[in-house]
């Protein structure tokens, strides 16, 4: 029987390699065939090249603010431990070129999808799926081979590459949190002075922080997304990994340990499959409807791949894993009607809100916060049954296998959680769609396109609108079942089980981790606001200083908007990122090790709720907004419609710079504790009552 594990260890480790090569081909299939596409007129193409530079400046002087940080970092670590470093590097370097890969694909299809609606509105859906795609496969796929290609180079040790796991972290916060200040403040700036002061439509051409806000949707919705799953990625199956080394050794079955690195090169394998399902059919009374049958075939193509993967695996108790990987996908199915229900027009929490802007702007955002703050409520019942399902399985499997019952209830927490990230691709295939609709409608609303072309590109930035809710969604209920597995992970590196919550200092770690993700949300909203004074100040100024820009006699320096927006972003992210980052590192020293258990479990707890509050409670907002332009109470220009513009200005740094960024912290604080437990075992607290 171990010869048998030995050789199938060799041959689906192999097998996850090849795939993930073939991922990075198909990528670069999918890019050729977006290159040849029409591209439209030449003002259309003027308009893209503007967002196009702008997204590049911007990527390339934040990369450059976060090389500066890596390297000062990198330094200190090889001082301490040089395969830590050495992976901590390639774990970053990764996550910035997933990031960049994800703006690539955005900035060049905008336009493709702009001249796709002037004929065909089925082509224009697919060219932006398609775009998402490259973001969704050139993630997992880059992931997986960064990871296996170390484990190789570090002779099968998965300790020399736990850096890649914080690596790939650190920079995806930073990524994150640089793009929905830029966003923001682009965005916030664009509606306020544009829509409230001066009555101007969206993306009018007229708005110096025009090109600015459709930059923002590259850099933040897609570059920022794009290192988030990333990173997503990367900690969970580091994380898997080290599990299945304990189980490994207790059953000589190395196929533990690679179970997670096959079952994401298949998953990646079936979000492609899954995505030949993408067409807008004649019953369909919106173009969700494809996106939903892509996301159906998708997770029955994964349960298929479990069922074989397990079935080959796992030769006794095979069928309470599966269940558990078919529990994970079911979780991540339920994030989109889960996320539809709060955000979406259709159902009372937003008909409520939308009521609620009849008589102001306070009312509006007191609906909407107190909406974000009902929303964890069905999430967290979700992940309670979850876990204990799938926890309680596992301890079936590991009773048939005479494998500790607590271990085996782990492992089946970590192959629920391999079910849920088995749809990332598609999803994040979703989320590229939505920034890229938004630019198109940006693009057409700009060069001034027939009414038929704007009517197509509104249905798909709504539909962009209900896709990037869902990847927001989905994000952090990976945060919170990636947190399971990375915590486990965390006790297996310091050999600890029980935590005692009743010693002093323990409890000051609980209270320490509760606050983190507070302090950390304030600093980014604040952040944002100062981005957006910032960008308030150069529109007010140009409309100063050159009153034909509003007369449509000449067009405003929106380079300018883009620099100021660009400076503050990146100067702004850098003590945030650094919060998450070095809070571990200090208690890991001060309290030791147990007591750091403690500050993640509350910091996971706290980020995750809030996390939902922010998230949920700004796309509430959002969509109120939206829905009121489109008519209801008034329309555009009515009194509802300008408390709806307050309240989505409120809501905007909540859910596209704070909640979206309290994914990666929960697994920072996650990742560089299980880099650094070593080294806090070797030291020992510096403070012991």
């Amino acid at each position: 029987m171990t010869e048998y594990f030995n050789l199938l260890y060799g041959i689906l480790f192999s097998l996850g390699i090849i795939l993930s090569i073939l991922g990075l081909f198909y990528i670069l299939w999918i890019m050729k065939k977006l290159r040849r596409l029409d591209s439209g007129s030449e003002e259309m193409v003027k308009i893209h090249k503007l967002i196009k530079l702008g997204s590049n400046t911007y990527l390339r002087r934040q990369f450059k603010t976060i090389s500066i940080v890596l390297l000062i970092l990198s330094v200190i670590l090889l001082i301490v431990n040089i395969p830590l470093a050495v992976s901590f590097i390639i774990g970053a370097v990764t996550s910035l070129i997933a990031s960049y890969i994800s703006m690539v694909a955005s900035t060049l299809s905008n336009v493709k999808v702009t001249q796709a609606c002037k004929n065909d509105l089925n082509n224009a859906l697919k060219i932006g799926f398609n775009a998402g795609m490259v973001i969704g496969v050139s993630v997992i796929s880059i992931s997986l081979l960064g990871i296996s290609i170390l484990y190789i180079s570090f002779n099968f040790n998965i300790q020399n590459i736990v850096g890649f796991a914080f690596g790939a972290s650190f920079s995806a916060l930073f990524a994150q949190l640089g793009g929905g200040i830029f966003t923001k403040g682009a965005d916030i700036g664009a509606d306020l002075v544009g829509k409230l002061e001066h009555g101007l439509p969206e993306d009018d051409i007229r708005n110096p922080a025009a090109i600015a806000d459709n930059v923002g949707d590259n850099v933040g919705d897609c570059a920022g997304r794009g290192a988030d799953l990333y990173e997503s990625s990367s900690a969970n199956n580091i994380a898997a990994m080290i599990i299945g080394v304990t189980l490994s050794t207790v059953t000589s079955n190395p196929l533990f340990i690679i179970f997670s690195l096959v079952s994401r090169a298949l998953g990646n394998v079936a979000g492609i499959l899954g995505g030949f399902f993408v067409k807008i059919k004649e019953k369909d009374k919106s173009p969700i409807a494809a996106f939903a049958r892509s996301l159906s075939a998708t997770a029955i193509i994964n349960i298929i791949f479990f069922l074989i993967l397990t079935l080959i695996c796992f030769q006794t108790g095979w069928q309470f894993l599966f269940i558990s990987s078919i529990l994970g996908i079911m979780l991540g199915l339920s994030t989109y009607f889960i996320v539809d229900y709060y955000t979406s027009s259709r159902y009372r929490p937003v008909k409520n809100i939308i009521k609620s802007s009849e008589t102001g702007a306070a009312t509006n955002v007191i609906s909407g916060f107190s909406l974000g703050l009902e929303s964890p409520t069905i999430p967290v019942i979700s992940f309670v049954l979850g876990i204990i399902i799938s926890f309680f399985l596992g301890e079936q499997f590991g009773i048939a296998n005479s494998i500790d019952p607590y271990i085996g209830g782990v492992f089946g927490i970590t192959v629920a959680t391999m079910g849920l990230l088995s749809i990332t691709t598609i999803i994040l295939a979703f989320d590229g769609f939505g920034p890229v609709s938004d630019n198109a409608a940006g693009i057409a609303e700009m060069s001034h396109q027939g009414e038929e072309v704007r009517y197509n590109l509104d249905k798909l930035d709504a539909v962009g609108n209900t896709t990037k809710a869902l990847a927001k969604g989905f994000g952090i209920t990976c945060a919170a079942l990636s947190a399971i597995i990375l915590f486990e992970a965390y006790l297996e590196e310091i050999k600890a089980i029980d935590v005692n919550i009743y010693h002093p200092i323990v409890l000051c770690s609980l209270l320490i981790g509760a606050v983190i993700p507070f302090v950390f949300s304030a600093l980014a909203i604040r952040s944002a606001g100062v981005a957006a004074y910032a960008m308030i100040k150069e529109i007010q100024k140009q409309f100063k200083e050159d009153p034909g820009i509003l007369e449509n006699k000449s067009l405003p320096n929106y380079e300018k908007c883009i620099d100021t927006g660009t400076k503050v972003a990146l100067k702004q992210m850098i003590f945030p990122a650094l919060l998450p980052t070095l809070t571990p590192i200090i208690l890991g020293f001060l309290f030791g090790p147990v007591a750091l258990a403690a500050f993640l479990i509350s910091g996971t707890i706290s980020g995750i709720i809030l996390g939902f509050v922010l998230n949920t409670g700004g796309g509430a907002l959002d969509n109120t907004k939206k829905a009121i332009e489109g008519g209801l109470l008034g329309g555009k220009g009515s009194k509802a419609h300008d408390a709806s513009i307050i309240g989505d200005t409120f809501g905007d740094p909540l859910k596209d710079t704070a909640g979206p960024s309290l994914h990666i912290l929960v697994k920072v604080i996650n990742t560089v504790s299980i880099a650094f437990a070593p080294i806090f075992i070797a030291f020992g607290p510096l403070i012991i009552l």
